[in-house]
């Protein structure tokens, strides 16, 4: 009876899991499909003729700061932008990949930790453990978060309706046959480890290691403090001086590096020497209609994407940051700062 009890408790505890992750996700994917969007949203920077007849840039911000392509400057402009021309069910594009990738996290910090994270996507929340668990944690996060966030971030971009619950058609229009042949190239995606490895690093390590330095009392969070009885040894200039912290770190590093991440996580691997056409089959099959999924572009695009630019891969994380500066100016990779700063500074505190 007592086994039986445990995995009623068990698959009754499961339900409520899912029921309430699924209401989380319905609030927290259009605003992350929005955000994404917009750091995606390619913008160079128009060209003019000089006197000697080469093609110059005109400077974003400029006397007209021309840009290629839709110049969406916020996210409301982008919000509006999506429903549009995609409607409200366009908002809710990368639904699936996101659940998934909560219920798998959520379910090995319950198993690992003894504890779930806060946030749904685990982007800025740890759960409380010891460095040594929140190491593994970090790694095994890095491990999943690469390919659910390529999937999750191109089925978001897609100019297709892709079928929820289909997962072999969505895959063949989100990965080229290389990918799905060879489902570790992944991983080989130029600078994207590196940039998500740097990132997860800098939360769990950095400003874990800050913490500790500056606010002990907060080795475990303001949930750990209140447990512990230490709130009141909480010093105000440490605490300040914390705050201020992950505000600029998270605003000049990690802001750059989500965008990045975001930006080549979108970016197609193709067989080496293959010509684009032979491993697009897929995606000019739905195009044109062939493969009964919905062409949404038809008229219009939401975004301006560089692989459609004819413009060179980004070849690494240190030649994305500098194609980024020097297509569209360093503003772009601060587009969308102040959600970063506020979840590093939440973070800190968690």
């Amino acid at each position: 009876m007592g086994i039986v009890g445990s995995l009623l408790s068990g698959i009754v505890s499961l339900f409520f899991f899912l029921l309430s992750a699924t209401v989380v996700l319905a609030i927290v994917v259009p605003f992350m499909g929005i955000v994404v969007r917009f750091r995606v949203n390619y913008n160079p920077k128009a060209l003019s003729l000089g006197p000697a007849g080469d093609a110059i840039g005109v400077p974003d911000g400029g006397e007209d700061g021309r840009v290629v392509g839709p110049k969406v400057t916020s996210l409301l402009g982008m919000f509006l932008r999506v429903r549009r021309i995609e409607g409200w069910k366009g908002l809710y594009k990368g639904y699936m990949p996101l659940l998934l990738y909560t219920m798998m996290n959520t379910l090995f910090s319950l198993v690992w930790i003894g504890s779930s994270p806060h946030a749904p996507k685990g982007g800025y929340s740890i759960p409380r453990a010891s460095m040594f668990q929140s190491l593994v944690y970090a790694l095994f996060m890095s491990f999943i978060a690469l390919p659910f966030g390529i999937l999750t971030n191109r089925a978001i971009t897609t100019p297709h309706k892709l079928p929820a619950f289909s997962p072999r058609v969505s895959l063949k229009l989100l990965l080229t046959a290389y990918e799905r042949r060879r489902p570790w190239v992944l991983y080989l995606t130029p600078g994207l480890l590196l940039a998500q490895a740097l990132h997860v690093s800098f939360v769990t390590l950095v400003f874990r290691l800050f913490r500790l330095l500056l606010v002990p009392a907060l080795a475990y969070g303001l949930d750990g403090a209140e447990e512990d009885g230490t709130l009141n040894k909480i010093s105000t200039v440490g605490l300040s001086i914390f705050i201020l912290f992950q505000a600029l770190a998270g605003t000049a590093i990690l802001c750059p590096l989500e965008v990045v991440s975001e930006r080549l996580s979108i970016q197609r691997n193709y067989t080496p020497g293959a010509e684009f056409e032979e491993e697009d089959a897929e995606l000019a099959a739905a195009q044109s209609g062939e493969t009964g999924v919905e062409y949404i572009g038809q008229a219009e695009d939401v975004l301006n994407l560089r692989s459609a630019s004819g413009e060179e891969p980004y070849k690494g994380l240190r030649h994305t940051l500098n194609r980024i500066m020097e297509e569209e100016g360093v503003s772009t990779l601060f587009r969308a700062w102040w959600l970063t700063m506020l979840g590093a500074v939440l973070s800190g505190l968690a």
